[in-house]
């Protein structure tokens, strides 16, 4: 009758330590989880960027060669000029649009190392002794 309190002290005591260690490991799947999120903040906002800086350069390029263009040429010429100049400038933001869609598939899956790190523990906690 006197190891019952001594098995419920050792199993309170090892409760005890089993929460730490899990609260420990929920603060450091939550400290990457918010660095990963920072992270893809800041992949966000240079995607946005390169789209703004694409979007002016594309329209800027346009105006002006269609205006370089009605200039130069002769009259009759002018309405071939401006197909040109502006398919020339659809293509110029079209190369840019292409090269945001690369940079955008490129980078990795945001989250991507809280989801494998939690992968991880799953694995090793439901393994069967």
């Amino acid at each position: 009758m006197n190891t019952l309190p001594l098995i419920i002290t050792g199993l309170s005591g090892t409760a005890g330590r089993f929460s730490g260690i899990a609260g420990q490991m929920l603060q450091d799947r939550l400290e990457l989880l918010a660095l990963e999120l920072r992270e893809a903040k800041i992949r966000f906002i240079q995607a946005l960027l390169l789209a703004c800086m694409g979007i002016v350069f594309f329209l800027l390029g346009l105006l002006l060669l269609v205006l370089a263009c009605l200039y130069v040429l002769p009259g009759e010429w002018r309405l071939y000029g401006l197909a040109g100049t502006a398919l020339v400038s659809l293509l110029a933001g079209a190369i840019v649009f292409i090269v945001l869609r690369r940079h955008l598939v490129r980078k990795p899956l945001a989250f991507e190392q809280s989801l494998t790190e939690l992968q991880k523990d799953m694995t090793c906690f439901s393994t069967r002794i």
